[in-house]
């Protein structure tokens, strides 16, 4: 049984030999947060959990001791879902992780635009990312394109607009997967990301509805509907429901009480079709 990130932090304490042990770097290439919430931390299953200053000065103190245990070796970062992020959280994992390549920010939290450049700025080495609603996207993208050279994929979590649209085109060139499953998508935005971002391979629409506004109007677009707006090597790219294919159509819907009503969204930010973006 794989141990989570609590349970390392335990041993570690039991004696010089276990510490010792804790500390070796295949433990810590992968740093997952979301032990917080099945441990001792017993962190509400709740938007903005833990955003009272106590309990964010204990996860920047669970954080330092986890990130020292792991001097550096973590390439992979997963926030908490739950846990209310902050510009603090964010500097000091950016500060222990100088070579870190994926990178998965939770549903809420406030980041300023000074704390965002400056956690960008010691990952030059990202490649992968996940941007949620939480964050502000003008203040994200700037810092991406400013520092975060290597991006190449990204996943989008929130409605899917012509600025996120340009915003990929102008900042992240080399982006080759991108997933805006499960979320509103602007037909025009899609296909301008398909159009523009010539490094692109996929791009996964799974369960998202495609709509345009115009003239006041709304208008849906089915998947066969995408085949008289996009050439044929730009829906070779899409990944997209076929015959339940699709990982909410096959898992179902979890009924555990604990996880209700927000472990949905969970999941969503969880699972993907494109392997690399899950975790």
């Amino acid at each position: 049984m794989a141990l989570n990130v609590v349970d390392l932090a335990s041993i570690s304490q039991v004696c010089k030999s276990w510490n010792k042990a804790s500390r070796d770097p295949t433990l810590w290439h992968k740093l997952d947060l979301i032990g917080l919430s099945s441990s001792s931390f017993k962190i509400p299953m709740v938007p903005q959990a833990w955003k009272d200053m106590q309990s964010s000065i204990k996860i920047t103190q669970f954080m330092k001791y986890v990130l020292s245990l792991s001097n550096g070796n973590t390439s992979c970062l997963i926030f908490n879902y739950y846990v209310y992020l902050t510009d603090v959280h964010l500097i000091l994992a950016a500060e222990r992780t100088p070579y870190l390549k994926r990178l998965v920010l939770p549903c809420s939290g406030h980041l300023s635009k000074l704390g965002l450049h400056t956690a960008m700025s010691y990952w030059g080495g990202l490649e992968s990312i996940t941007i949620t609603s939480m964050v502000n996207h003008h203040y994200i993208f700037s810092a991406i394109g400013k520092y975060c050279k290597n991006i190449c994929q990204l996943k989008f979590i929130g409605d899917f607009e012509q600025y996120h649209a340009n915003a990929l085109v102008r900042y992240t060139p080399n982006l080759k997967a991108l997933s805006i499953r499960n979320i509103l998508v602007n037909m025009r935005a899609l296909c301008h990301v398909l159009e523009n971002l010539h490094h692109l391979e996929e791009i996964n629409i799974c369960h998202s509805l495609i709509l345009d506004r115009p003239e006041a109007k709304v208008v849906v677009y089915r998947i066969h509907d995408l085949e008289n707006h996009l050439n044929i090597s730009c829906r070779r790219k899409l990944i997209f429901c076929q015959r339940k294919s699709f990982l909410r159509c096959k898992n179902g819907c979890d009924n555990n009480p604990r996880r209700q009503p927000y472990g949905l969204f969970e999941d969503i930010w969880r699972e993907d079709e494109i392997r690399s973006l899950a975790h």
